[in-house]
C-alpha cells in the first residue's frame, strides 16, 4: 500500500496537483515533512492491534484536512481512517482504493464489516487493480456499479538505465543460471514450496528478502543438500544491486499461497526488467498481471510439481525466457507505468469534479 500511495502522489506532484497525504508513524511527536512536493502529516501511532495503527489523531485530522481538500482518496483496508471518513463533509468527493479483503484477521470480521459496508456506501468511486479484486471479494460485488479498474504503475526510469554488461556478467557467474524470488520470507509468500521444488529444478535459485522464516528455511536448504544451489541475500544494500540480480536472472517466481497476496507488485519489477514470471492461481490480482502462457506460467498455489516444471522450462530454454520477458516488457508499458496509473486517477477526479483539468486543485 505503502509503494502504491508514494508512486500515486509523487506522480500527481508531477502533473501540479496538489496533494496532502495523512498517514500513521512511530514517533512520538506529530510531524509534517515535505517528500518529493507532497506534504506529510505524520500522525503519532500509540500501537498495533491486529496489524493496524492505532492512531486516535486520525479521527480529528481526517476531517479537518478535508475541508481544504477538493478530493479525499483513501486507501483500504484501514479501519481507523475509515471510521474517520464518515465524518467526511458530505459536499467532498470521497475515492477509496480497495487493495484487498481482510485475510488474516477474519474473526474480526462481524464487527469490521459494517464500518467498512458503510464507507464505500459513502465512496464515489472504489479503485482496484484488477477486476480479481471485484470478484473474489466479499463485499465489492455488492458496490460493482461504484468499482473502477485502475493497474498499479510503477516508475518506468529507474528500468530504463543501463547496467554494464560485465556486472551481470559477474552475477551470472556467481549465482550460475538462476530463477529469482524478492519478498519477506513470511509464511504466505510461499518460499518453503519454492525452495522444495528447486530439488527437482537443474538450475540455481536467488532469494532476496528476510523475515522471520529465514533460520527456517536455512535450516530446510541444509537439510536438503541446496546449500550450492539456493541462495538467501537477505536484504540487498540497494536498488541497484537489486536491479542486476533482475537483469542477470533467467526468470523470476512469484509463490505465494494465499489471497495476502493481492497483486504482487513485484512482478511489475521482473515485467519491467525483460523477465519471464512464474506466479501461482491465487483468488486475488496476482494472476491477472501478466498473461498466461504469454509473459508468465500460472501454477497452483502450494504445487511442489508444478513449480519445478515451469521454472526447469524457462532455466532450460533461454530462448523461451526471453520470448516470455519481452512479452512482458511490453505488456508493462502497455498496461502498469505510474504515468498510466496517475492518468488514469486524474481523470477519476475530473470526472466526480465535473472538470476537464484538476491542476492546482487539492486532494488528500
Amino acid at each position: 500500500m505503502e509503494t502504491v500511495v508514494q508512486t500515486l502522489c509523487e506522480g500527481l506532484v508531477a502533473n501540479q496537483v496538489d496533494i496532502q497525504v495523512l498517514c500513521s508513524h512511530e514517533r512520538r511527536l506529530e510531524v509534517d515533512d515535505a517528500l518529493a512536493g507532497v506534504k506529510v502529516h505524520r500522525m503519532m501511532r500509540w500501537g498495533v492491534l491486529f496489524s493496524q495503527s492505532i492512531t486516535p489523531s486520525l479521527l480529528y485530522w481526517v476531517p479537518k484536512l478535508a475541508k481544504e481538500a477538493d478530493v479525499v482518496h483513501l486507501h483500504c483496508p484501514n479501519p481507523l481512517a475509515e471510521l474517520a471518513a464518515l465524518f467526511l463533509p458530505k459536499s467532498v468527493p470521497l475515492v477509496i482504493t480497495y487493495h484487498s479483503d481482510v485475510v488474516r484477521q477474519k474473526l474480526l470480521l462481524p464487527f469490521y464489516k459494517p464500518l467498512l459496508r458503510r464507507v464505500l456506501k459513502r465512496a464515489d468511486k472504489i479503485i482496484v487493480a484488477t477486476e480479481n479484486h471485484i470478484n473474489y471479494s466479499f463485499i465489492l460485488p455488492e458496490f460493482r456499479e461504484k468499482c473502477e479498474v485502475i493497474p498499479f504503475g510503477i516508475n518506468v526510469e529507474r528500468y530504463s538505465e543501463n547496467i554494464e554488461g560485465h556486472k551481470i556478467q559477474s552475477a551470472k557467474e556467481k549465482f550460475g543460471t538462476f530463477a529469482l524470488f524478492v519478498g519477506r520470507l513470511v509464511g504466505y509468500k510461499g518460499v518453503q514450496f519454492l525452495i522444495e521444488a528447486m530439488k527437482k529444478v537443474n538450475g540455481n535459485l536467488v532469494v532476496v528478502g528476510d523475515g522471520p522464516l529465514m533460520n527456517e528455511l536455512l535450516t530446510q536448504i541444509e537439510d536438503n543438500g541446496l546449500e550450492k544451489r539456493v541462495f538467501l541475500l537477505g536484504q540487498v544494500k540497494d536498488d541497484s544491486e537489486l536491479d542486476l540480480l533482475f537483469r542477470a536472472c533467467e526468470c523470476f517466481v512469484l509463490p505465494s499461497i494465499t489471497t495476502n497476496e493481492a497483486f504482487g507488485m513485484v512482478q511489475l519489477e521482473a515485467m519491467a526488467s525483460k523477465k519471464a514470471v512464474v506466479a501461482t492461481n491465487l483468488k486475488s490480482g496476482v494472476p491477472l498481471v501478466g498473461e498466461p502462457n504469454i509473459t508468465s506460467f500460472i501454477v497452483e498455489p502450494g504445487n511442489v510439481d508444478q513449480l519445478s516444471v515451469a521454472i526447469t522450462r524457462l532455466l532450460e530454454s533461454s530462448e523461451l525466457a526471453a520470448r516470455m520477458g519481452q512479452k512482458g516488457f511490453i505488456r508493462f508499458h502497455d498496461f502498469f507505468t505510474q504515468e498510466k496509473m496517475v492518468s488514469s486517477h486524474i481523470k477519476v477526479y475530473e470526472s466526480l469534479l465535473g472538470q476537464t483539468s484538476l491542476k492546482t486543485k487539492k486532494a488528500a
